[in-house]
């Protein structure tokens, strides 16, 4: 940054430099008139001669020295016009004040700064998020660059702000912004339906940008730059809905509202002649930059919120495994207790095929129903069949003798 800074000022110094001396190596008309006089001065008159020659000279130098100071004047004055107007050309450092130069340079090295700073964690982390917020500041400085009149440094001369060019610039610009809020925000999983809007709200700035380029209409170029920040518009409403979800939203929301409140200010409501907040370049700047700082720290912490988010999710995965490892283990064991019960009591009452499929078809809770479909038979044999099972298994008294136990039982135990 300071490097770029310094080398502006010692561009503009040098062609300081060299513009005062090819303006002053050239002697003034006085000098030369002088110069003139001396040139003619006879160096073989007598003593009287030579003071009569002198006082000539001294005569009619004074009688041409108005003319020759009067002269002199209009020339340096034409040629300080020269230096101020044709010599520079329109939108030239040169023509600037230190401390816009100090400013220019400022911003636009801490630009670049943040730009080289962007790409680095790009290729470090290989997050997309770097790479478009890359870009949206490469956009906006652009467009920064384009209002300050400042292509006549790469010797494009620009007279003034064309506005379907400026609007051109402001739908890239808001287009590579949308893509770092969707990818920010993870819109395609919360709100798959904002990117749906936002296609069409480019979708209507390009075709209004085609007027405006074919019509030089600046009504048409306004529309277009309205629809363009409709779309930021909307990721910032977006924002506000994760606001209370997501951390990482409310830094996009916090560092966004000034700068799209400035920048709808200057671009949408100035044009039309509408003065709401008053809004200069450079409130839009440091409201970009600051945005710019803000954004680029918020990446780096959202980053962290979602690996966080996936080890937690890891941790919840392994224990569900885990718990249903347990489950799928006791249902397990259940059916095999069970197994080797049914087993038990189909060896000890010596059960035949009917008696045992009866026997696990109740004892899996089917009802008479399907137990009849089943075996084919009809739900009154199945009803007796089930009867003839219990006796034989002695069902029946185990039943009453759980009876008999609750009829002991005192009553203040249920009361």
């Amino acid at each position: 940054m300071w490097c770029f800074f310094l080398t502006l000022l010692v561009v503009q110094t040098s062609c300081f430099a060299t513009l005062k001396s090819e303006a002053f190596s050239a002697k003034s008309p006085l000098k030369q008139t002088i110069a003139a006089h001396t040139a003619t001065f006879p160096s073989t008159l007598s003593l009287e001669a030579h003071r009569n020659f002198i006082d000539s000279r001294i005569a009619s130098g004074i009688a041409i020295l108005p003319k020759t100071l009067e002269k002199e004047n209009s020339t340096n004055s034409e040629f300080s016009y020269k230096i101020t107007t044709a010599g520079i050309p329109a939108g030239s450092l040169f023509t600037l004040s230190n401390q816009s130069v100090f400013g220019y340079g400022f911003f636009y090295g801490s630009t670049l700064m943040l730009v080289l700073l962007n790409l680095v964690c790009f290729f470090l982390f290989a997050q997309r998020s770097y790479l478009y917020h890359t870009l949206s500041i490469l956009s906006w400085g652009l467009i920064f660059f384009y209002n300050d009149g400042l292509l006549a440094l790469l010797d494009i001369s620009v007279v003034e702000v064309h506005a379907p060019t400026q609007a051109l610039l402001l739908a890239i610009a808001t287009g590579v912004t949308s893509l770092f809020a969707s990818r920010y925000l993870r819109l395609q999983e919360y709100l798959p339906k904002a990117r749906i809007v936002s296609i069409g709200f480019f979708c209507l700035s390009a075709l209004l940008l085609g007027f405006a380029f074919g019509t030089e209409n600046i009504l048409f170029s306004n529309l277009s730059v309205a629809f363009s920040m409709s779309a930021l518009v909307l990721y910032f409403m977006a924002g506000i809905y994760m606001f209370s979800k997501k951390n990482y939203a409310k830094f996009y929301v916090i560092a966004s509202f000034i700068p799209l409140l400035f920048a709808i200010d200057y671009f949408v409501l100035a044009p039309l002649n509408i003065h709401f907040l008053g809004t200069m370049t450079f409130h839009l700047k440091i409201a970009t930059a600051a945005e710019m700082i803000i954004l680029t720290y918020a990446i780096m912490y959202r980053m962290q919120a979602i690996k966080e988010e996936n080890i937690l999710r890891q941790t919840e995965m392994r224990i569900f495994l885990k718990r249903q490892e347990v489950m799928n283990v006791r249902q397990k064991t259940e059916k095999l207790v069970e197994d080797v019960y049914l087993e038990n009591l189909i060896m000890h009452y010596d059960l035949d095929g009917l008696e045992i499929k009866l026997l696990q078809y109740i004892s899996e809770g089917v009802d008479n129903a399907k137990i009849a479909r089943r075996l084919k038979i009809t739900e009154v044999e199945v009803e007796d069949l089930t009867k003839e099972l219990y006796e034989k298994l002695e069902i029946g008294e185990q039943i009453q003798q759980d009876h008999r136990m609750l009829d002991a039982q005192p009553d203040y135990l249920y009361n």
